[in-house]
């Protein structure tokens, strides 16, 4: 599995889920300002990307301008732009998402629908210090241990036919739909643990650390 890590400039994750993330990442990339915090850490990325508006000076200083992408489309942020580096370069499974779950809700409303839109054969999850989050569709395994919390929602319409195994509070050929049923704080009781979705799709939250 070929993993990229593309940290955003939110609220930065420690440097010990970034020094995790990074174990089994092939490729590093920092949008904009992020590249500080990444510095600021020990770590340099392989790319900035973005419109170079919030990332210092000392830091761009430090980066081949070979590897700097500047990027001043003010229809994208600077987090679809590093997303979009990633998927047109190529050969990545999975790309990881940090420092993409705090600080302005709407930034992480709209880093859910960046999951959302560009969730494919390359999987997005969206990680922190506490846990991921991630898209799916068919049936999901859910490879956390037994005790984990583990909540998902529909997105992008209903999502029919939803059955659990493995799950405290189990399902069955359930309608999901937001504003009218989620499942929240659900609990792996077993392994294997999975969830089967017949219709539609939900987007999933594993806590490791409630």
């Amino acid at each position: 599995m070929s993993v990229a890590v593309v940290l955003t400039h939110g609220i930065p994750p420690t440097r010990e889920t970034l020094s995790r993330a990074l174990r089994e990442a092939t490729l590093f990339v920092c949008a904009d300002g992020a590249a500080d915090h990444a510095r600021a850490c020990g770590f340099g990325p392989d790319v900035i990307s973005g419109d170079m508006d919030s990332v210092t000076p000392e830091t761009l200083t430090g980066m081949p301008e070979a590897r700097i992408v500047r990027d001043g489309d003010t229809e994208t942020t600077d987090t679809e732009k590093a997303i979009r580096f990633v998927l047109a370069r190529g050969g990545f499974t999975r790309i990881v998402l940090l420092g993409a779950s705090a600080d302005r809700l709407d930034h992480v409303v709209g880093h859910l629908s960046l999951m959302l839109r560009y969730s494919g054969p390359t999987e997005i999850s969206l990680e922190d210090d506490r846990g991921r989050a991630f898209v799916g569709s068919g049936t999901m395994t859910l490879d956390a241990s037994a005790g984990t919390v583990v909540s998902f929602f529909a997105v992008g319409g209903p999502a029919i036919g939803v059955t659990t195994d493995g799950l405290r509070y189990p399902l069955r050929d359930a309608h999901l739909a937001m504003g009218v049923r989620d499942s929240i704080s659900n609990v792996i009781a077993t392994q294997p643990a999975s969830v089967s979705i017949a219709q539609g799709r939900l987007v999933f939250f594993v806590v490791n650390r409630p």
